[in-house]
């Protein structure tokens, strides 16, 4: 099999000629091996686009998406964050079917992921504090700004919904596991959310499960709510919303995979699995939504803060739809090689390569950015709509020349 894509690892058995693969050559753990997944072309493009449209989202000043007020603005990170969730998903089932997973691997990526949010947040709170002349005096109570650090942020929101899903991981490890998981997680997450609603009256920054269970605590140990303890809190159960759409990615690759898409003549199975797992967040995001109403409440709204899964099932629903028509008119088949479209779709794979080096750079750079006062980011966003969308191409014309710079070297670039 020849391979057409950088991006593409052809597996072979030892004594294989060329690159083919010899069928019944070689031993029975190699030709098992040979059945593994390689790198899956479009999975890695879709990653790309994503990644793509976070750095200009996080590049350019934010703008609301239109029609969006009536769910408080919604910007372009409510579909690019649960979006890139999906595919993380994907990612962690692929590395689940090669065996690949482990709870050091999860753990790693995890406290990576946490100890860079942590660090970027802790940068940028001691710059804000010089601009402010905040003095380092812990005598004082005060530490250089570093006393009014931001626990929150998409690195620690990520982080969490990487944590769940590697717990998840362990209890499900093919379709009918992952499916059963999504249906529970989205049962728990709408259930505190109904309930928090039910209490409140409607879900905001002040009534939330996680500003709920801090203010219960608080309130039976007789003291008032720390402000940061409230903030982790709410990080975590953003980030358990975030793990919703991670699941539902994980249950589509295995939708994929129980479809057995070794060549051409299967792709209507890969469709039609597709289409199954699109339809099942599709059901499951509409009962979330409307079920409340059952009890004379508002439908669930698609509220980013929180990760609703209104929003992050439909973010995985349209996910989804895009994958079943990428994957089968892009990939031969799940262990390697692709078609004719998979020269267009190799630069947008090449920078999927490097997600999180361009999302964390990125995301660093515009953090602490934010935390200059004067801030600059303010006085460009000024300048109009026009010049942000020129500086958000600029730096998506760069990571794209980055990425494929490295994939023509042959370099791997971690973050």
């Amino acid at each position: 099999m020849a391979n057409t894509s950088a991006t593409t690892k052809v597996l072979r058995p030892v004594g294989g000629s060329g690159g083919g693969r010899v069928r019944g050559s070689g031993s029975a753990p190699t030709r098992a091996r040979g059945r593994r997944i390689g790198r899956v072309v479009s999975l890695d493009a879709a990653r790309g686009v994503l990644v793509l449209a976070t750095v200009f989202w996080l590049a350019a000043p934010r703008r609301p998406l239109p029609g969006s007020e009536q769910w408080g603005s919604l910007a372009l990170d409510a579909l690019v964050l649960p979006a890139f969730a999906v595919v993380l998903g994907c990612a962690f089932a692929m590395a689940q079917h090669r065996d690949w997973t482990s709870g050091g691997r999860v753990i790693r990526r995890t406290l990576l992921l946490l100890l860079a949010g942590l660090l970027i947040a802790a940068v940028a709170a001691l710059i804000g504090g010089a601009a402010a002349g905040i003095p380092f005096a812990p005598e004082g109570g005060t530490l250089g700004g570093l006393e009014r650090i931001r626990v929150a942020g998409p690195l620690l929101q990520v982080a969490v919904a990487v944590a769940a899903l590697g717990f998840l991981g362990v209890l499900a490890r093919s379709w009918a596991g992952w499916a059963f998981a999504l249906a529970v997680v989205t049962a728990v997450g709408a259930g505190a959310l109904w309930l928090s609603t039910g209490i409140c009256g409607g879900l905001s920054d002040r009534c939330s499960p996680a500003t709920l269970l801090v203010g219960g605590v608080a309130d039976a140990a007789g003291t008032s709510a720390d402000p940061l303890v409230v903030a982790g809190v709410t990080t975590v159960a953003a980030g358990l919303g975030l793990a919703l759409p991670a699941v539902a990615g994980a249950a589509l690759v295995h939708a994929f995979l129980r479809a057995r898409s070794v060549d051409a003549r299967q792709r209507g199975r890969v469709i039609g699995y597709g289409l199954l797992a699109a339809l099942l967040f599709g059901v499951l995001g509409i009962l979330a939504y409307f079920t409340p109403t059952v009890w004379g409440q508002q439908p669930l709204a698609p509220t980013v803060a929180l990760w609703t899964p209104p929003l992050t099932l439909a973010v995985a629903t349209l996910a989804a739809l895009l994958a079943t028509a990428m994957h089968p008119s892009i990939d031969t088949d799940l262990r390697g090689g692709t078609s004719a479209l998979g020269v267009f779709a190799e630069p947008f794979a090449a920078v999927g390569r490097i997600s999180m080096l361009a999302v964390g750079t990125t995301l660093a750079a515009r953090t602490l950015l934010d935390a200059i006062e004067p801030s600059p980011v303010r006085w460009f966003a000024r300048l109009g709509d026009i010049p942000s969308i020129v500086l958000g191409l600029i730096v998506v014309a760069l990571w794209l020349t980055l990425a494929l710079w490295a994939d023509r070297r042959g370099r791997r670039l971690r973050p």
